[in-house]
Order: C-alpha cells, then structure tokens, then sequence
C-alpha cells in the first residue's frame, strides 16, 4: 500500500486556484439554470411578422387561427402606418 502526504501548508497558489475553480462551478451553474428558466418560457411574438411565421406555422393544422393571426399582423402593420401583408 502506498501513502500519499499531502502538505497542510497552503499556498497562494492554491488558493487562488480554488477560488478560480469555485468561481467558475458557480458561473457555469448560473447560466445553466438561466437556460433552463428561458426554455420554459412561452413564446410571444412581438412584431406583425413574427405574427406572419406563427400564421404560416399554423396553417396547415388550424387554418382559422392562422387567418386570425394573419389579420391582426396586418392590423398592427396599418396602425403603424407601413401595410406589408405577405
């Protein structure tokens, strides 16, 4: 059987690297759990043609609600005074 010693001094060195290791574990959980928060978040398009996608997205399966995201795309787009409907 081997012995390891291990020196109960403990350096600058050392030191500084454990806090730099401690740092990075808690950065890198932070960002993993603002991932996982994002992901959970619904999707709200915020402009009349991510309205359009979300329409074109939906055609196939409910035709009338596409319609209706449709219309209210074009809706936003007169009110702000530029009309562009695809």
């Amino acid at each position: 059987m081997s012995m390891v010693f291990v020196s109960s001094v403990r350096t600058p060195a050392a030191r500084s690297f454990a806090v730099f290791l401690v740092d990075a574990v808690v950065n890198a959980w932070q960002h993993l759990v603002a991932r996982v928060a994002e992901s959970g978040k619904a999707y709200e398009p915020r402009t009349p043609e991510e309205l359009i996608e979300w329409a074109n997205s939906y055609e196939a399966t409910q035709p009338s609600y596409a319609a209706d995201l449709r219309a209210a795309a074009l809706h936003a787009q007169e009110i702000a005074g530029g009309a562009k409907y695809n």
